[in-house]
């Protein structure tokens, strides 16, 4: 009976943690900058989700040279980072940026978000649902998804 019961619940838990995929509708979520203000994800744009520091890095070079467009959201993800190592040195490190940073710690959330190694995750929203998802790896690649 124990048994049947885990089987039920890793179902349950790889159920809710499906990847997101084309056509895909997209529900409100509500995210922090790292200047603590809540922002709600665009439903009609793209989102930038960058998962490590260099990821994060090349995103960031290209929105401090670069205004960012107000149908565009970066979100990081920041569930992995131990809570201690990032409240004294990354957030520290992001608060120094303009652009909105909007911050992550949702494990379960972000696992259904496409990821693909080395690779920052664009995926477009067209009336509430995902019309394309791409990986670039480059800030070049970022600019030119971008236009």
């Amino acid at each position: 009976m124990r048994i049947l019961f885990i089987l039920a619940l890793a179902l349950v838990v790889f159920a809710a943690a499906q990847m997101l995929q084309v056509g895909d509708s997209v529900k409100p979520v509500k995210l922090k900058s790292q200047h603590d203000k809540q922002y709600t994800l665009v439903e009609d744009g793209m989102w930038i989700i960058t998962w490590d520091k260099k990821t994060t890095g090349i995103a960031n070079k290209y929105f401090e040279k670069n205004h960012m467009p107000k149908n565009v959201n970066l979100l990081v993800d920041v569930s992995q980072v131990p809570s201690g190592i990032f409240n004294l040195f990354v957030l520290p490190n992001m608060r120094y940026y303009t652009h909105a940073i909007l911050l992550s710690y949702d494990e379960l959330y972000n696992v259904t978000l496409p990821y693909k190694e080395n690779s920052i995750t664009l995926i477009s929203v067209k009336d509430k649902n995902i019309d394309s998802i791409s990986f670039v790896k480059s800030e070049k690649e970022l600019k030119e998804a971008l236009k």
